[in-house]
């Protein structure tokens, strides 16, 4: 028995809580970068350091982390994967007859490949490169030269600048390629192919998705993506989120889910989900009817039947598998308020904003 978590849908919330504020978290540790498998000062598999982020200091149940990857395909870099939060999900939802809330999910954490990123570890070695024929070449030329000429003097003094350079570039590439250069112009590479990724590395209490259900055709008009989009009472993120470790090759997810032995029954999926904080309940659906520019919303609410329920003690009652709770569902349309089916709401299939509440 325990008191319920605070919850959007408590009464009260909005007004005792401040507005959110959107802020960015760089994860950053002594080796803050790494290189492509294979390489012993820059594993390509290391423990994941979104347990060090911190939350903003309040109880917002809205807010979650995110956490997103960029990698390069050519040297197999990955800079410090970055940590920012959210207050709701904007998902596209395909171009198809039919989806699903985790088909849509899926888009939003897919690996995503690039062709215009510059890599800092390929712009930092091949300045090295640079440097190093230069050294070469002002060796030479001061070998050439009387010791004593004013030539000479010059040829060194830049000789010495240049070392210097690529003392910093080398310690560079071999711990940081991100540290500051002091002196040193980088040279810029040829763009390179690369993959980014996002996926939630915090789960909020109160998950909102938006559906983005915008079309825009070549003669700059937009219309509404009328995909069916299915729901279902329970959605595990467990697929889309991630776990203990963190994962730097460029063709590798960020993450991914523990798997157990064996195949679980659906209890078993639903537990191990719920002891990661990744099993949802689908508590609230806004729904929208006509077109992209015009039509009409409607709510569609989950009222539990042991809502207004609590122990001796005044604590709410929580069952064990909450997932098998029955409960009720009441449409608001304008003024009109109307009990309807699960089944209807599950139907319904133009969904706009999803609200679910972590189990």
């Amino acid at each position: 028995m325990r008191e319920s978590d605070p919850s959007l849908f408590n009464s009260d919330f909005l007004a005792n809580n401040a507005p959110l504020e959107n802020s960015i978290i760089s994860t950053t540790s002594s080796s803050s970068s790494s290189r492509s498998a294979g390489s012993e000062q820059h594993p390509s598999r290391r423990r994941s350091s979104t347990a060090a982020c911190r939350m903003p200091p309040f109880s917002n149940p809205l807010l979650g982390m995110a956490a997103s990857r960029i990698a390069c395909v050519k040297c197999g870099y990955t800079a410090a994967i970055r940590h920012f939060t959210f207050d709701n999900l904007s998902l596209t939802v395909p171009r198809a007859r039919s989806t699903t809330v985790e088909e849509c999910l899926s888009m939003y954490t897919i690996i995503d490949k690039l062709d215009d990123f510059k890599c800092r570890y390929c712009a930092v070695a091949a300045t090295l490169a640079q440097t190093r024929a230069d050294i070469q070449r002002r060796r030479a030329e001061l070998a050439e030269l009387d010791a004593s000429s004013k030539r000479a003097t010059r040829l060194s003094a830049a000789l010495a600048t240049l070392i210097d350079q690529q003392s910093q570039l080398e310690q560079a590439l071999a711990t940081n390629p991100e540290a500051e250069l002091k002196g040193v112009q980088l040279v810029s590479p040829q763009l390179s192919a690369s993959t980014k990724q996002t996926m939630i590395a915090r789960t909020p209490k109160i998950l909102v998705l938006h559906l983005s259900r915008s079309i825009f055709l070549p003669t700059g008009d937009t219309v509404k993506n009328t995909a069916h989009v299915r729901l279902q009472p329970l959605l595990d993120i467990s697929p889309f989120s991630t776990t203990g470790h963190m994962h730097t090759g460029a063709s590798r997810p960020i993450s991914g889910p523990d798997t157990p032995a064996g195949i679980p029954s659906a209890a078993d999926s639903y537990i191990q989900a719920q002891r990661n904080n990744c099993l949802y309940r689908l508590s609230a659906v806004v729904f929208h009817t006509g077109a992209h520019n015009s039509g009409h919303y409607v709510a569609y609410r989950r009222v539990s039947p042991s809502a207004g329920s609590s122990h001796d003690d005044g604590a709410t009652v929580k069952s064990e598998q909450p997932w098998t709770e029955e409960a009720r569902w009441f449409m608001l349309s304008d003024a009109e308020t109307s009990e309807v089916s699960l089944d209807t709401v599950l139907s319904a299939g133009t969904g706009y904003m999803l609200f679910y509440e972590r189990l």
